[in-house]
């Protein structure tokens, strides 16, 4: 008896669609990170008002809902049902922060997972997206440890 399998493309899941990760280390303690990441960068990234701490809590953007907070673990990850300005569709959307190894000091693992995707192509260019900010995110990170100021692109 044969058995057949299949293999899916790189990013489509069997239950969420496509889904993307994207990861990088920034040379700072996770709390540090957490506090710019709700305060700043993800309001910022995701043309949001704010983002909660609260299960269940809405995220706005000019007044209106534009997702709710479906999971958060305070200094380690948030997770948002969202709907981006480029989409006509709900996404997940979650960050989550992890210490790094012993090996490279005191960091962080900065990680950004987006589900439920709607094909290849879209993937494709939130992967682009999300790779772009994550890299002026370490760009902005490191001039700010040399000495300058933490200023972002959206």
């Amino acid at each position: 008896m044969q058995t057949e399998t299949w293999h899916s493309p790189v990013g489509l899941t069997h239950d969420a669609g496509w889904e993307l990760d994207v990861r990088r280390t920034l040379p700072t303690p996770p709390s540090e990170i957490w506090q710019r990441l709700l305060a700043e960068w993800l309001p910022q990234w995701l043309g949001l008002e704010s983002v909660p701490q609260m299960v269940g809590a809405p995220v706005r953007r000019g007044g209106r809902v534009h997702g709710r907070v479906i999971g958060c673990h305070v200094g380690r990850r948030v997770r948002l049902r969202w709907t981006p300005d480029t989409l006509d569709h709900e996404t997940v959307f979650q960050v989550t922060l992890q210490e790094a190894p012993e090996s490279l000091g005191r960091a962080t693992i900065l990680e950004i997972h987006q589900e439920r995707l709607l094909g290849a192509a879209e993937r494709q260019g939130l992967l682009d997206h999300w790779n772009l900010v994550l890299d002026d995110v370490v760009a902005a990170h490191g001039r700010e440890l040399a000495g300058g100021r933490l200023d972002l692109q959206g």
